[in-house]
């Protein structure tokens, strides 16, 4: 795979990783690097799902670059950035003067054209990743994190965004399953919701390979999970908020997904245990349909939390950085500055929130690791060892202490 890419020059992956390896850590030049390979991996996706959507044929020829270009409404460089990394997995092979050629899934990268028809196999095929957005927010590094391991052992992704539809997501997970993956990876989108009698649980239960759900912290165990101790979190916040004299804390949280509600019971809990119960009227909470892109949801409810409560309100623990980013806003508007009226805490620390203005008091996600293990799951049960032993891994959160929490404001509250 590398000798054939070595022709042609190092992949955007590789130029990725190797400006890391030599020690080149501009952040802006990683960071740009990393968005372009993405891009590049997000064709590479829709260029899969064309060839098994219209069910090519090894040595049959794919559309010009010119084609692929208006057919995928994309530039012709990453087209062409697209293709090199289907040839780097021996998906495809271009051959001088005469196009680019399907070869087939499970082909070695140094066959040539005229041996396709025999196919020796040596990739092991494809691992179905559904309802991850591989190019928003905390997505890319959990897909990065699985990708490194399933390549390891001869695995390529399948990815299919649903964007947090239901409907999509049964689709996609059965048409995944048709086209032969051999284990999945899912976020299911409205996982608060979830019950034996549920479609996405009938789905799961009538597979036959190795499912692992993430951020599904379920207790019937109908498949393996890798998630992070939400309640834990939620205790973890209201506790560095006590610590530092707050006692009219609330909290913004997402109504469909069970890490919104497990947060905030823990944050509730926290607080009572205290002495200091948080009523329902310091408590906001937004859905999926409320979070669209366009959507403001933090910057609509800490407006909501701000009139309920006429202003008494000493901090706000957000769902996610997102949503402390429109939350600041709201705030400022309301002529309250950080942290010496409000305080706040978000959850991920996304890669803006350190520079954030004040920084982001917020919870490390385990964004690439909580990948990485998923993957090394699927893997095992692949094996045999453990295919009937569901697993439930749970990382424990970390607060990361920045400026936007301080002292109470005695004076204020």
């Amino acid at each position: 795979m590398l000798m054939s890419a070595s022709i042609h020059g190092i992949s955007a992956r590789n130029r990725y990783i190797q400006s890391i390896q030599t020690g080149r850590t501009d952040k802006n030049m990683n960071a740009q690097s990393e968005k372009k390979y993405l891009k590049y991996r997000a064709v590479r996706d829709l260029l899969v799902r064309s060839l098994q959507d219209e069910q090519y044929q090894p040595g049959q020829k794919l559309p010009t670059e010119l084609e692929l270009t208006r057919k995928l409404n994309v530039s012709r460089t990453t087209i062409r950035q697209g293709l090199e990394l289907l040839k780097e997995e021996g998906v495809v092979s271009k051959i001088q003067g005469s196009g680019t050629f399907f070869r087939g899934f499970d082909v070695k990268p140094g066959d040539t054209h005229q041996d396709m028809t025999s196919v020796t196999r040596v990739r092991k095929g494809f691992i179905g990743l559904v309802n991850f957005n591989y190019m928003d927010y905390i997505y890319p590094e959990i897909v990065r994190g699985a990708e490194e391991v399933l390549a390891t052992e001869g695995y390529s992704l399948a990815i299919a965004p649903c964007n947090r539809d239901l409907d999509k997501e049964i689709q996609s997970i059965r048409r995944l399953i048709e086209q032969g993956v051999k284990g999945l990876i899912i976020e299911p989108s409205t996982n608060l919701q979830i019950n034996e009698d549920h479609p996405i649980s009938e789905v799961i239960r009538n597979i036959r390979i190795p499912v692992v759900a993430t951020h599904w912290g379920i207790t019937n165990q109908l498949v393996s999970t890798v998630s992070v101790d939400d309640v834990i979190a939620g205790r973890l916040a209201a506790r560095h908020l006590l610590q530092q004299g707050h006692r009219d804390a609330a909290i913004i949280f997402k109504t469909d997904v069970q890490s919104g509600h497990d947060r905030l019971e823990g944050f509730r809990r926290e607080m009572a245990d205290a002495g200091y119960p948080v009523p329902d009227r310091m408590c906001a909470g937004f859905s999926n349909t409320e979070d669209e892109p366009g959507d403001k949801p933090g910057y609509t409810c800490t407006r909501q939390l701000l009139e309920q409560n006429q202003g008494r309100i000493s901090a706000i623990f957000y769902f996610n950085d997102l949503t402390a980013q429109q939350g600041y806003q709201a705030l400022y508007e309301a002529g309250l500055q950080i942290p010496q009226d409000i305080s706040v805490i978000g959850f991920d620390n996304y890669q803006s929130t350190a520079f954030m203005n004040p920084p982001l008091t917020t919870f490390e996600h385990p964004k690439y690791d909580l990948g990485r293990w998923a993957a090394r799951i699927v893997l095992d049960e692949l094996s045999g060892t453990s295919y009937n032993l569901r697993k439930k891994l749970v990382f424990e959160p970390r607060l990361i202490l920045r400026s936007s929490t301080g002292p109470v404001n005695t004076i204020r509250g």
